[in-house]
């Protein structure tokens, strides 16, 4: 058996919040940790994708994916913003709800925003609690795994809020890490990085996303968690793998990643849409009287102008 299998075939340790029951939510199956948690152990590798509205929550409930993340990445992609320590609780609830609305079959975790969490654990607490009590997500996202971090996260799993950690390349960092960059290039940010991922798993966290980091790296963090891993931009040999659903169906009319596989043009598809409605309209083809309006009676139109014919 090779490395990359018997990673999941390793006992796997239980977590806070296992349970298979239905959402009280929306009444119907949704995932579970306790599902992420027996894909784990299958080997089944688990599909994450960005959302942050109702209409891109309901193409990944279409199409069935394992965990529908609310990423902050929708202060870009969505809000425009140049970066996301940009983006408010306020903001980030006000996507999460519409998300929420929009999927019912993913597990839904919710990243906490910059800002939201660092202050203090009442802070970050309060922020978790609002995002799923309000926002109705089944979990947040932390950035971050150094020891200051822990006591915030095992006191948010201890109100009941399973936690996914992150750690790597951390975007809400970005100023701290000289940019967005690959991480664990030497060894001192090899060891440290391995190290947060066994802190945040002593912490309790469910999963963790490893971002930007060397797939031999990313491999050997894999092997020696009992918790999966979640990667972008970390190689293959991850538990599962999570990109931005603008990146993967090229929403944004910009570079594509050297991590990402885009699945399909929209942003183009959509130009030429909308080019041909405007030269439909121009030319007075669209809209045409039979397909697309609706008839009157010639009785009821002919009263119509009598009584009118002298308005």
């Amino acid at each position: 058996m090779n490395s990359f299998r018997s990673v999941f075939t390793k006992s796997s340790r239980k977590f806070s919040t296992a349970s298979i029951l239905r959402s009280s939510y929306t009444h119907v199956p949704r995932k579970t940790i306790e599902d992420i948690h027996q894909l784990y152990k299958s080997g089944e590798p688990i599909s994450v994708v960005t959302s942050h509205d109702f209409l891109t929550s309901q193409i990944l409930e279409r199409a069935k994916v394992d965990i529908n993340l609310i990423g902050d990445s929708l202060a870009n992609t969505t809000l425009g913003y140049e970066d996301t320590n940009q983006l408010s609780l306020d903001e980030m609830l006000y996507h999460v709800k519409s998300v929420q609305r929009g999927n019912s079959h993913s597990l839904l975790v919710a990243d906490m925003p910059f800002g939201s969490f660092e202050c203090s654990i009442e802070q970050a607490t309060q922020t978790a609690i609002k995002l799923v009590q309000q926002g109705k997500v089944q979990a947040v996202k932390i950035e971050g795994g150094d020891k200051d971090i822990l006591p915030t996260i095992k006191k948010i799993i201890s109100v009941g809020i399973p936690v996914m950690g992150h750690v790597g390349l951390t975007p809400q960092k970005h100023n701290a890490l000289g940019g967005y960059k690959l991480q664990g290039r030497n060894v001192d940010e090899a060891v440290r990085i391995l190290q947060e991922c066994l802190n945040l798993q002593e912490a309790g966290v469910f999963a963790i996303v490893l971002e930007c980091i060397p797939n031999k790296l990313a491999q050997a963090i894999t092997e020696k968690l009992s918790i999966p891993t979640i990667g972008i931009g970390a190689g293959p040999y991850t538990s599962g793998q999570v990109l931005v659903i603008s990146d993967v169906l090229g929403m944004k009319d910009d570079h594509v990643p050297k991590f990402v596989q885009q699945y399909a043009n929209f942003f183009n598809l959509g130009v030429e849409g909308i080019q041909q409605y405007q030269a439909d309209v121009k030319s007075r083809s669209f809209p045409n009287a039979d397909t697309h309006g609706f008839k009157i009676k010639k009785e009821v139109f002919e009263q119509f102008k009598e009584k009118t014919k002298d308005i």
